[in-house]
């Protein structure tokens, strides 16, 4: 829950509203009435009046942006024997002023009537007391609190509080659903912006399951949930994250956590925004009672973390950054839950408008894994190469009167190595040393139509400056050099779009011709690979006039990408799309045949004068039903290195997945064959309750590799559930037991607001 107030705009069901302070709380302060209504009328109300007032309305605003309360549609309002009747009323909680407005009329003690089109109030009332408030959202949103007191214009408590997303949280056929959150007490504090909760308890399905005698945190943030998993390292964890304060404008939260196995640990994090610059500093530490669990560095009893990150944002175009992270060793964040993978210790700044964006890094990439000593990790850290800076941007100017559109684009990487990098089978994904490549392209582009034809024209020049001070001792390593390289570019896009009418479908084919021309024989402009590892021809990329990923390599030679697309929309509202074509190098050298030490582009179906033939297509049969799937074609062997097709069927509640998947063996990533087909089905078993499964099985070695089952509950405001996965022998983590269970509370206005899930990892074999 992201905190218990009032949302903009809030309109009630037509109910009488029991309330206080909503109106005429500051009528002892004197009024300005018009028409007929004395002037004085109001100074007769005696001063106790503020405390009996009962008001009844068809309709209720309360609007957080203005911080006002409105009351329309047959205004009732009661107190001290004092009646008064209006179309509207209006309460500002913040100058406590109360206007009346539309057929006012006032009776006395007396029983003398006074009217007026509007009576406007004015005074400095800062105390009130509410009874029985009750608001109903337009999402139906439900808030509700016996007794709510004004203490000032900034605080509010709301006594026997109860917020309910779902409100009643009864459905049609009298079950309960949904979830709920009742207080004691709740006090909202719109000055400091924090929300305390007194003995806040959480309700699923009507039944309390979560009771704390005490939770404060800052309005707008939500609630975060205990944590409850299982590791055999530490055993079962149990965290706490509810001690959250506000000091000074920032937030500080505690997070007290008990592991079975290994004792208790403590998280803290604090956060703080001053004005456009804004931080956080998180950090946790534990004492291992079984350093034993863990192997290498982790086999120790102190173990901790601290990580910081900043952002300032001087301007909307500029944004600055940075985030550093310090551990005890590198395997503490993973081992418990934290982070996995590699962290990034880094400085930016980013620049952004339309018609801009730049984005400068220094980084350092920190390896989050176990290792045997400090030095064997050392040699790990030590191949990831630190950036000095990294940096890329782009601008585009639009021509006028329709000349087309101008785009300058550039990088510059400058990459600190330690040691050499190895990949497999002798391969490098880096060498050691100090390298520097900068590259600057600008180019022009316009499209004409000729004859029906669409013509796009390209001409570009890019430059590359290059240094690279070889500290390598691999063999084949680049020696200590500079470079400077300019390279012309020229490409023409030819399509000629068909409409094609016939009974009961239209067909739109569009034949394409590409020619790309790069002068210049130097694929790779910056001496060394360090940013184009990844090349895989499809027909997302076919028509494409440079395919690698990076700076460090380019097209270059004469190409020609041959193809088209056809897109047909038949009337009973099934649809087709298909792309297919081929790439020829038709002259000077080409690029994905260059060994540059990394691999890249060898064997990716580019390296040869023709490419691969691939396709693509997509159809849709009826709302229900869907199918997609790409193909790699090699046609000097007939071989199909790659394949892929996937079918969804739907219906209501009802999902089906039928995939098949095809890769060919490669062993220059030492990639074994893929060759799978996998069925998915989630069916609903009763109202809110539905079964998920699915089986995967390994073609290539003719043995399962995969089973998955599942049961969820979900009413669209509570879902949970529990899943289990078993792997078999040829998956990447054979023969792994994986149980998971998954929480999801939802509102209708603001979605999904907290998410939960855990996997408790067994160990059966």
């Amino acid at each position: 829950m992201r905190g218990v107030g009032f949302s903009p705009a809030l309109r009630p069901a037509r109910a009488a509203i029991a309330a206080a302070a909503l109106a005429l709380a500051c009528l002892p302060a004197g009024a300005v009435a018009q028409q007929i209504v004395p002037p004085n009328f109001f100074d007769l109300v005696p001063p106790s009046a503020g405390q009996n007032i009962a008001i009844s309305a068809d309709t209720l605003i309360i609007d957080q942006t203005t911080d006002t309360a409105i009351a329309q549609g047959n205004v009732g309002i009661n107190f001290e024997g004092l009646r008064v009747t209006a179309d509207r009323a209006v309460y500002d909680r913040a100058t406590g002023a109360v206007t009346l407005e539309g057929n006012v009329a006032l009776i006395d003690q007396d029983g003398l009537e006074y009217v007026a089109d509007r009576v406007e109030l004015e005074g400095d009332f800062r105390n009130g007391f509410i009874e029985a408030l009750t608001v109903a959202f337009p999402d139906g949103t439900y808030f509700s609190a016996a007794e709510t007191t004004l203490t000032d214009e900034t605080v509010r408590t709301y006594d026997d509080a109860l917020y309910s997303p779902c409100g009643t949280c009864i459905d049609e056929q009298g079950r309960r659903i949904g979830w709920q959150v009742r207080a004691v007490r709740v006090i909202t504090d719109a000055g400091e912006q924090v929300i305390s909760f007194t003995e806040p308890q959480l309700e699923l399905l009507g039944i309390p399951v979560m009771w704390l005698p005490y939770l404060s945190l800052p309005q707008g943030e939500e609630i975060e949930f205990p944590i409850l998993d299982y590791r055999e390292q530490y055993g079962v964890r149990a965290s706490f994250p509810f001690f959250r304060y506000r000091i000074n404008g920032g937030t500080l939260l505690f997070t007290p956590s008990l592991f079975s196995r290994q004792g208790a640990m403590l998280g803290a994090e604090w956060s703080q925004r001053v004005g456009d610059f804004s931080y956080e500093i998180a950090g946790s530490a534990i004492y291992q009672l079984d350093p034993s669990a863990y192997t290498g560095l982790a086999s120790t009893e102190f173990r901790g973390a601290l990580e910081g990150a900043f952002t300032f944002t001087p301007t909307s175009k500029w944004t600055f950054g940075g985030e550093y992270t310090l551990f005890s060793d590198p395997a503490y964040l993973p081992n418990y839950g934290y982070r996995s993978g590699t962290a990034r210790n880094q400085l930016y700044a980013e620049y952004f408008t339309a018609e801009s964006f730049a984005d400068i890094r220094v980084q350092q990439f920190v390896p989050l894994s176990n290792a045997s000593t400090w030095a064997a990790y050392d040699t790990v850290r030590d191949r990831q190469a630190v950036t000095l800076p990294n940096a890329r941007g782009d601008h585009v100017v639009d021509l006028e009167d329709g000349m087309g559109r101008m785009t300058f684009e550039g990088s510059l990487l400058a990459l600190n190595r330690q040691i050499d990098h190895a990949g497999p089978l002798g391969s490098t994904w880096g060498y050691a040393g100090q390298s520097i490549h900068a590259m600057g392209q600008a180019s022009w582009t316009n499209q004409y139509v000729l004859g029906g034809a669409l013509v796009s024209p390209y001409l570009g020049l890019r430059a590359d400056a290059a240094d690279f001070n070889s500290q390598s001792a691999r063999p084949g390593a680049p020696d200590t050099q500079s470079l400077f390289g300019l390279t012309p570019i020229a490409a023409l896009d030819l399509r000629y779009p068909l409409a094609i009418s016939g009974a009961g479908a239209t067909t739109v084919v569009e034949p394409i011709v590409q020619l790309v021309y790069r002068g210049s024989e130097q694929s790779i402009p910056g001496i060394t690979n360090d940013n184009a590892h990844g090349v895989v021809l499809d027909a997302t990329n076919l028509f494409d006039f440079d395919r690698f990923s990076g700076s460090d390599r380019q097209e270059t030679g004469l190409r020609a990408n041959i193809g088209g697309q056809l897109e047909t929309q038949f009337d009973n509202g099934v649809w087709l799309n298909l792309v297919a074509g081929q790439s020829f190098q038709l002259d000077g050298a080409n690029a994905f045949a260059v060994d540059d030490g990394t691999i890249t582009g060898l064997e990716s179906g580019l390296d040869t004068g023709g490419s691969y033939i691939v396709a693509g297509a997509a159809m849709g049969f009826t709302p229900h039903l869907s199918a997609s799937g790409k193909l790699q074609y090699d046609p000097d062997t007939g071989a199909v290195p790659r394949a892929l097709a996937i079918l969804d069927a739907s219906y209501g509640e009802i999902d089906l997945g039928l995939s098949y998947i095809y890769n060919n063996a490669d062993p220059r990533p030492n990639a074994a064959e893929r060759h799978e087909i996998a069925v998915d089905a989630t069916l609903p078993i009763m109202d809110y309750w539905s079964l998920s499964g699915g089986v995967a099985w390994d073609l290539a070695a003719n043995h399962w590799l995969q089973a998955t089952a599942g049961i969820q509950y979900n009413d669209g405001y509570l879902a949970y559930g529990i899943a289990g996965r078993l792997t078999g022998p040829t998956h990447t983590t054979p023969d792994d037991l994986r149980l998971t269970f998954n929480i999801k509370l939802s509102t209708k206005g603001q979605g999904e607001i907290l998410g939960l899930g855990t996997t408790f990892e067994p160990e059966i074999f």
